[in-house]
């Protein structure tokens, strides 16, 4: 939309509109008002004071005989019995409780037990309702949403009618409501006749209404709740807000929602919470320049007449399906789509800007594919008609699954063969995927609370690599996952600051904390091993049934082993092994020992501390189960490494029957199991000198899995450094991508931590070492298979970091030839070739950068600028790149994370980047909120390579005693990180220059 197509909006606001929208949705109910309107204001001012002037003489002497005090005395007594009286009997007179005392009704809070105040409403008087949860006798069973956003005021006036119906007789009820001004409400019974309304209240830190009636509504019967309301379109990127693009020079706008936790409520009234399922209708009032998009399809547009010349139309939408709030979704946009259909015959299109569109074409065709695959895999068709997909250009999140209307960020949707990573070609068919298996898993069958938010993400997590794994056979998903899940999930839930996946929420505030890896990684990675023990038939079998029999309704976790142990004929109880993964935090570390024939397996809790192991276990949190987990531990032997071994450790230790000639057993097959091995040193010694003679007796994923278990019970200090750095020899003959991708994750770790110690310029010595033959292996063209090109972006951008001459020489040169000639480069070499040219450039470079990251229309070659233009040397231009980002219209908000993260990963940078976060942390808050995940993010990414006692004071003093609201834990994990890093480079750096100085003699 131009500038002028905005000005055409401005008419919107008129009295027409207000006819219209009044007409459309009140018809002909009469409204009742309240006696205490919201936000009135009760009480009476107190009588002013006697005057003490005559009282006093002779510099302030009091002066006046016995007489004249008792005088004074009584009358003043009198006036304030006559002041006592006039109050007590001219003070409010509706039925509104005055302020301080508690209502007859009042309902006090036995749920939350950290709620110490007695909650108020914006009148002064006692909120009654004294729970953050809504009650559970109002059921409501359908929404009828009439909305009409002013682009250009960014008013919005909506109308929202809520058919309910009540378990028991009560006279009121509570919902939900956020920054909404209510105009009028009316609620009627199910034949229409008003009801009286005796007050409504808001309560503001509740997030809640509380409206009373004169009467009682009954059991049993059905009543509707009509309100009238206007709020204002924000710019926080959650609820309903606004956002841009620029199209041909010209911004334009657009209307978009982001209801996920508990936003929904700032949109409309609403019994936001997950078990509050319901059916929506909606219409939408809109111009002529724009196309109005809902979960469901359109099925009338009503022109509803001209203003100031310019044309008013509603869309009325289809009724949904049985859904919760949070997944409701509408936009106003003027984009353009492409669509396909399914075998099935669902339309499914892709939305996006017009300069966009034709990067659309990769997400459609992957959406259509995996919705059949998923359709087939579940046996439960997909119940909306439509599915569309939409590219949002300000968006905090990758996408959310908003059933029939999944939004997107620009990122994760769009892909242009010519321009697109394959890294970020794989990335947007993996979110593509994932945002399809929510509409089975979270949409069809939901949550019954946010304490089972896993559910949701760690079953999407883990079937968007099983759907693009049936897509693209040839990219390995399987393997990459543990790279991409496993991993990580292993590093975070090794802290003591980590939580269970089953994480109890004791307010809503707290569950933008849990959307992290341990939801969706670690979540994933279980029901990987799950899925691996079950065997894929009962797997889909008893998803089979689990999405038939809660379907339109809601699960929690035990219902889902339940039947998963039901269709394994009760031979496993899969709820008893699987609680032990998800209501206790941690993981096992499983140490093998060599005892003659036998080996003995032992299993502890893994933890990175820098405790001492007894005084770590007192400061745990207690388990039921004691930190000891169902565990099926798979291996196979040197002397049979095709034959596959599974034995359970059942909360115990095992004893394992092997030859006298077996020189090791190789634990955790694939790493498909949540849980780190230690092998004792005689079999360390044997698996390395076997990897270094023929590294394909292990598949990539084991070599994988025992780099990543060697460099972690390192940094735990579990073993000698001179372990991982005797493993890492081998990697010379490496040429596969997941082992060198985990090798390149560690080195570059460990390189950041070692950055001030005396041993960094060995170690960039030894890692150029290593990197020699793989560079030269996997070259400087575009051609080879999936896994090899994501393999020479990783080692040529590792090779650039590490000053590897031949490497840099190739890159330089080809960025030159770029920023002089134009001459284009190799998509995959692009992040490899910038990052030189700005490592090694100077002013010049980096702003060449700059100018294209602001003209490019490629999201993902934007996102590839934000990341090379974090690597320079120069400190002055590291800060210029900082101070950046505190303007959205260079840097959108949602990238903020990436420069903060590139930068402080940068030694040049390191100390630029938390000075900054420090110095900004206010204008953060603003930005964002208290309430996102992205300021824990931020928090993270600021502090992961801080590593000495001085960062740590920095970090502490600074945080100390303020609020970081949702990222509390994340500032925990960070301390817990800074300290371990501290510790690690303490123990280790001497051991590490010894071993080093020896080797590159």
């Amino acid at each position: 939309m131009s500038d002028q197509d905005v000005d055409d909006v401005a008419f919107l606001t008129g009295t027409h509109y207000t006819t219209q929208i009044t007409h459309s949705i009140c018809q002909s109910s009469s409204l009742v008002y309240n006696a205490c309107d919201l936000g009135g204001v009760t009480g009476t001012e107190s009588p002013a004071g006697p005057t003490k002037k005559s009282l006093y003489e002779n510099n302030g002497v009091a002066a006046c005989s016995q007489k004249r005090a008792l005088c004074i005395a009584t009358v003043v007594f009198a006036i304030f019995f006559t002041a006592s009286v006039i109050i007590a009997y001219t003070g409010p007179q509706s039925e509104c409780t005055c302020a301080g005392n508690k209502p007859p009704n009042y309902v006090d809070d036995e749920w939350n037990e950290t709620k110490m105040l007695v909650p108020r409403a914006t009148n002064g008087q006692i909120f009654p309702w004294n729970n953050i949860r809504l009650p559970t006798f109002i059921t409501p069973t359908r929404y009828n949403i009439t909305m009409h956003p002013n682009l250009t005021t960014l008013e919005v006036k909506g109308q929202v009618s809520i058919e309910f119906q009540v378990e028991k007789d009560t006279n009121f009820l509570v919902l939900h409501s956020k920054n909404l001004t209510i105009t009028d409400k009316i609620v009627q019974d199910k034949k229409g006749h008003p009801i009286r309304i005796s007050r409504l209240l808001e309560y503001l830190e509740g997030q809640q209404i509380y409206i009373e009636i004169k009467e009682k509504f009954r059991k049993k019967h059905n009543y509707t709740l009509n309100i009238r309301y206007t709020t204002k379109l924000n710019r926080d990127f959650e609820g309903f807000y606004i956002s841009s693009y620029i199209n041909n020079g010209e911004r334009r706008y657009l209307a978009t929602t982001h209801f996920e936790p508990t936003h929904a409520r700032s949109a409309f009234p609403c019994f936001d919470e997950p078990h509050f399922k319901a059916r929506f209708k909606m219409s939408i009032f809109r111009d002529r320049f724009h196309i109005a998009l809902f979960n469901m399809p359109v099925i009338n547009t009503e022109d509803v007449g001209f203003y100031m010349g310019t044309g008013l139309l509603r869309d009325d939408f289809q009724e949904s399906v049985e859904m919760s709030t949070y997944l409701v979704a509408f936009v106003i946009c003027d984009y353009v789509h492409q669509n396909k259909q399914t075998e099935r015959g669902i339309s499914v299109s892709v939305y996006a800007p017009p300069p966009y569109i034709s990067q659309a074409s990769f997400a459609l065709e992957t959406a259509v594919n995996v919705m059949d695959y998923f359709e087939d895999f579940f046996r439960v068709a997909y119940p909306l008609p439509k599915q569309d997909l939409i590219a949002i250009p300000d968006f905090v999140s990758g996408a959310m699954e908003n059933w029939g209307l999944i939004t997107y960020r620009e990122t994760s949707i769009l892909y242009d063969p010519n321009e697109t990573s394959t890294s970020a070609h794989q990335w947007v068919a993996i979110v593509v995927a994932h945002e399809l298996a929510h509409q089975w898993f979270g949409n069809l069958v939901t949550m019954r609370w946010w304490n089972d938010l896993w559910l949701n993400e760690g079953f999407a997590s883990f079937l968007e690599y099983v759907g693009v794994d049936n897509l693209k056979p040839e990219w390995n998903m399987m393997d990459q996952f543990i790279l991409d899940k496993t991993q990580p999930a292993l590093a975070l839930d090794a802290l003591a600051s980590s939580h269970p996946i089953s994480v109890a929420i004791q307010d809503p505030s707290e569950i933008e904390a849990i959307f992290d890896t341990i939801s969706y990684s670690k979540g994933a990675a279980i029901l990987h091993m799950l899925a691996k023990f079950l065997q894929l038939d009962t797997l889909q079998n008893g998803l089979n049934e689990y999405l038939t029999t809660f379907k339109y309704s809601n699960a929690d976790t035990k219902d889902l082993w339940n039947v998963f142990s039901k269709h394994t004929n009760q031979s496993l109880e899969v709820k008893v092994i699987m609680d032990t993964w998800t209501n206790q935090m941690g993981f096992p570390l499983v140490t093998l020992v060599r005892e003659e024939d036998e080996i003995l397996a032992t299993q502890d809790r893994f933890l990175l501390t820098t405790e001492s192991v007894n005084s770590s276990v007192r400061s745990m949190p207690k388990s039921k189960f004691d930190y000891k987990w169902f565990v099926p531990l798979t291996y196979f032997t040197s002397k049979y490494p095709e034959e596959v071994h599974t034995v359970w450790m059942n909360m115990s230790d095992v004893r394992i029957e092997v030859d006298s000639d077996v020189k090791w057993i190789k634990a955790n097959i694939n790493q498909s199991g949540f849980y780190r091995v230690m092998y004792d040193e005689t079999m360390w010694t044997n698996i390395i000198a076997d990897l270094r003679s023929n590294h394909t007796i292990f598949n990539p994923a084991d070599r994988a899995s025992l780099i990543d278990d060697a460099f972690t019970l390192s940094r735990a200090g579990l073993l000698n450094a001179s372990i991982p750095l005797d493993l890492s020899l081998y990697l010379i003959k490496e040429k596969d991508y997941v082992p060198w991708a985990t090798a390149i994750k560690h080195f570059q770790a460990w390189s950041r931590r070692l950055s001030e110690s005396l041993a960094y310029k060995l170690f960039l010595k030894y890692m150029r070492k290593l990197l020699t033959p793989v560079t030269k292996l996997v070259g400087w063209g575009s051609q080879g298979s999936h896994l090899e090109r994501l393999l020479r972006t990783d080692v040529l951008s590792t090779a650039i970091l590490c000053e590897l001459n031949e490497t840099v020489f190739q890159a330089k040169s080809q960025f030159e030839k770029w920023m002089h000639r134009n001459q284009s480069i190799p998509a995959d070499l692009k992040e490899v070739v910038y990052s030189a040219g700005v490592k090694y450039g100077g002013l010049g470079e980096w702003q060449h950068c700059w100018n294209v990251y602001n003209s490019t229309i490629v999201p993902s070659e934007r996102k590839l600028f934000l990341k090379a233009l974090g690597v320079a040397s120069d400190p002055w231009l590291l800060q210029r790149y900082l101070l950046e980002t505190l303007h959205p219209n260079r840097i959108k908000p949602q990238d903020v994370k990436i420069v903060l993260t590139v930068v402080a990963a940068n030694p040049e940078g390191r100390l630029l980047a938390w000075r900054h976060l420090k110095a900004y942390w206010p204008n953060m808050q603003s930005l964002f909120g208290n309430a996102t995940f992205m300021m824990g993010s931020l928090i993270s990414a600021v502090t992961a390579h801080l590593s000495t006692p001085y960062d740590y004071y920095e970090v502490s003093t600074y945080f100390n005693g303020m609020n970081v609201g949702s990222a509390t834990r994340a500032l925990e994990q960070s301390l817990e990180t800074i300290k371990l890093n501290i510790n690690w480079v303490s123990q280790n750096e001497e051991d590490i220059y010894t071993w080093l100085l020896n080797y590159l003699k």
